[in-house]
């Protein structure tokens, strides 16, 4: 005898969904491979002359996130598709970023230690309105203040912001991420081009 399964959809509509979340899903700015080299590297000599204890996030990870779009129990398969489509609405052409701060972010136990920009992120902020332009309708999370960021580590202790050698390259597509919470693993759900 064949057992029916309700598709994730429907298991999530009839609650049968569980509800503690296990994926993240959001849009980001990663930076090249030769960028986030160096990034890596300017983060462990902030770490050491600072005397973080917090892990460095691996290259591969680092990332701007320009929108949240939820945390899941099982990301719903429709909304994928849906943001997907949205996403490739997007028409910006490439720009230059530049990150010249470091400093930490309030937390709850941990605080980010983040890369930021005093004026060389304006075009981020661009990015970000006009994938919410794109993404209306879709439930996103609004999010009150973007301040563009791209974390480093986490650590106990805060530092106040303060200059580092600027970081400069240029922003070519942006990604849609699913994070598996609490694996420090991310998986590529879409790439879209600027230009």
């Amino acid at each position: 005898m064949k057992t029916f399964l309700p598709s994730a959809d429907a298991q999530m509509a009839l609650g049968f969904g569980n509800d503690i979340p296990t994926e993240r899903l959001f849009f980001a700015v990663m930076p090249d491979a030769q960028t986030a080299a160096r990034i890596v590297e300017i983060a462990a000599g902030l770490r050491e002359e600072h005397g973080l204890s917090g892990r460095l996030l691996a290259r591969e990870r680092l990332h701007i996130t320009l929108h949240h779009l939820g945390d899941y129990a099982g990301l719903p398969p429709s909304l994928l598709a849906r943001v997907q489509q949205m996403a490739a609405r997007v028409r910006l052409p490439e720009f230059e970023v530049c990150f010249d701060q470091a400093g930490s972010f309030a937390g709850h136990r941990q605080s980010p230690f983040v890369l930021r920009s005093e004026g060389g992120a304006e075009l981020l902020h661009g990015l970000h309105q006009e994938l919410a332009r794109c993404l209306q309708g879709v439930g996103s999370r609004s999010e009150h203040a973007f301040t563009p960021h791209l974390t480093l580590l986490y650590d106990t202790r805060r530092l106040p912001v303060q200059p580092v050698q600027p970081i400069r390259w240029w922003v070519r597509e942006f990604v849609l991420i699913r994070s598996f919470l609490g694996q420090t693993r991310y998986q590529l759900e879409g790439r879209w081009p600027l230009g």
